[in-house]
């Protein structure tokens, strides 16, 4: 359980530097400081949405690095770690052991900004134990069932960054959040090295609920063991609504085909939230024709589906009626540059909980 248990932890550690970032004057300030050079504060870094990206990434990275040595270069996101700051000085982003030292360098990044640097290297250092986690179940498995040595790591530290930035909620009257925070999440995922597949899945959601104007938030959680599997015992509806998630930019012949099969379209942001839409039932597919998804976005939400009996799977595959569920490739070393269309689902995805439902989709979309 020990690997599950700490990524459980760090999702949550994540979930707080993303809610602090929203709640607190000073940081909210920088956050939405993405204006015209004109109406830009002077001190502003060059793009604080990406520093909290990247805080994030590099947190999860510290803080499974030190547990599980092994793992240390395992552990990918999407984000560059690096920054050139007004005065031209490049820093690289990274935890230090000490929160004065980490609030120090991030003093460099945000151009002498010492209150936003001490706020941040307060919650990246910040004591998270598991019962501080609103966890859908807190039973968790006593064993992990890898070697740690046999997987990788895809972290995306704050999936749907315009949502989180403009944070104007709208709910559909499924449940489903059209846009807005409640679209934000922290994906990641553990995958098999040898065989590309994935096995561990985090998905937190840091703005669940909002409470007395605060806002609370949620972690999901899947694991695939070598003889059994083990997922978050939430009591979500099993009923099939006929309900398909899909994204703005969706192709109006699939979205015919999705509606003259008696389908229910629903438009909403975020990879990671679609996804979470079909592992809470909300939805009973995420549909995307696009490659429009990234190895980041997808492997942690796809271990949770495939606890639940799910997949994620290539919708091209799909409409050539095979179903081919979607791998994670190992050919990252120490170092090397995340490219960008190297790790993109290229051939567009499909999301789904229950095998009937995937085959109807299949159905409608499948080439005639």
């Amino acid at each position: 359980m020990a690997l599950l248990k700490s990524l459980i932890i760090a999702s949550e550690k994540a979930g707080n530097i993303a809610r602090i970032c929203r709640q607190s004057k000073h940081l909210f300030e920088l956050l939405v400081q993405e204006k015209e050079d004109a109406e830009s504060n002077p001190r502003f870094v060059q793009d604080f949405k990406t520093l909290a990206d990247v805080l994030i990434q590099e947190m999860v990275k510290y803080e499974i690095g030190q547990q599980f040595p092994i793992l240390k270069n395992q552990i990918k996101g999407e984000e560059n770690n690096s920054f050139c700051n007004k005065l031209g000085e490049v820093i690289n982003v990274k935890i230090q052991e000490h929160a004065n030292e980490t609030a120090e360098l991030l003093e460099i990044v945000l151009n002498g900004d010492s209150n936003a640097a001490k706020l941040l290297a307060e919650e990246v250092h910040r004591n998270i134990k598991l019962e501080d986690v609103n966890l859908c179940s807190t039973v968790l498995p006593e064993s992990d069932e890898h070697e740690y040595g046999d997987v990788g790591i895809w972290i995306d530290p704050i999936d749907s960054t315009a949502e989180y930035i403009n944070g104007k909620e709208l709910v559909e009257e499924s449940g489903i959040h059209v846009n807005g925070l409640g679209c934000v999440t922290v994906l990641i995922g553990v995958y098999n090295k040898a065989d590309g597949t994935p096995v561990m899945g985090i998905v937190n959601q840091p703005f669940s609920e909002l409470k007395e104007d605060k806002w609370h938030g949620c972690c999901h959680w899947g694991l695939i063991g070598h003889t059994t599997s083990a997922c978050c015992n939430c009591k979500f509806s099993t009923v099939p609504k006929n309900i398909v998630c899909i994204s703005s930019s969706e192709d109006q012949s699939v979205k015919d085909k999705l509606k003259a099969n008696g389908f229910t379209l629903v438009e909403a942001a975020g990879a990671g939230y679609k996804m979470l839409t079909v592992i809470t039932g909300l939805s009973d597919a995420y549909v995307l024709s696009k490659g429009t998804t990234f190895k980041w976005d997808t492997c942690g939400p796809q271990a949770i589906l495939k606890s639940l009996g799910g997949d994620v799977t290539n919708f091209e595959d799909a409409v050539k009626n095979c179903k081919m569920p979607v791998t994670y490739i190992n050919d990252m070393e120490s170092g090397d540059e995340i490219k960008v269309v190297k790790y993109c689902n290229a051939e567009g995805i499909i999301a789904y909980k229950d095998e009937l439902i995937l085959k109807s989709i299949i159905e409608a979309v499948k080439e005639q």
